[in-house]
């Protein structure tokens, strides 16, 4: 159906869980250099940092997992942004769809960025929406 596959790249910069996942790694690796370089005795960062880096990949690939899935299967429809917000680096866009004469409303947390930012309330959007739960759905541009 899609001729373009999710960028892993964009889903990193605009996707505010997926952000957040992967900070969760970066922090555990800094977290196991501080154990390895800097700690005299051995302080137990060493297994916290396993441990987020674990959770925070594991975070990652789930939601990766979900938006390439929800991407391959979904169907695109056309949306209206009813809201746009932002709190220093995170942000919201809510949106409005229809799908099969059904009227959905739907929020996507993302983070602050110049993509992100330069949505306007009233602009009309392409989502891609999950076929089995019209509910869900994430916008096309923010992903490809």
């Amino acid at each position: 159906m899609n001729d373009k596959q999710p960028n892993i790249i964009k889903i990193f910069w605009n996707d505010y869980w997926a952000f957040i996942s992967a900070v969760f790694c970066i922090v555990a690796i800094g977290f196991y250099f501080y154990d390895i370089f800097v700690a005299t005795n051995s302080s137990g960062f060493m297994w916290v940092a396993i441990g987020m880096f674990l959770l925070g990949l594991f975070g990652f690939i789930v939601r990766y997992i979900s938006i390439v899935s929800l991407y391959n299967s979904g169907i695109e429809a056309k949306a209206v942004i009813s809201e746009v917000g932002f709190f220093r680096d995170r942000g919201y866009i809510k949106y409005i769809y229809s799908f099969e004469n059904k009227k959905y409303a739907s929020q996507l947390s993302v983070m602050k960025n110049k993509t992100t930012a330069s949505y306007q309330i009233g602009e009309e959007i392409e989502v891609i929406v999950d076929r089995e739960n019209p509910k869900k759905s994430l916008i096309k541009r923010l992903i490809v």
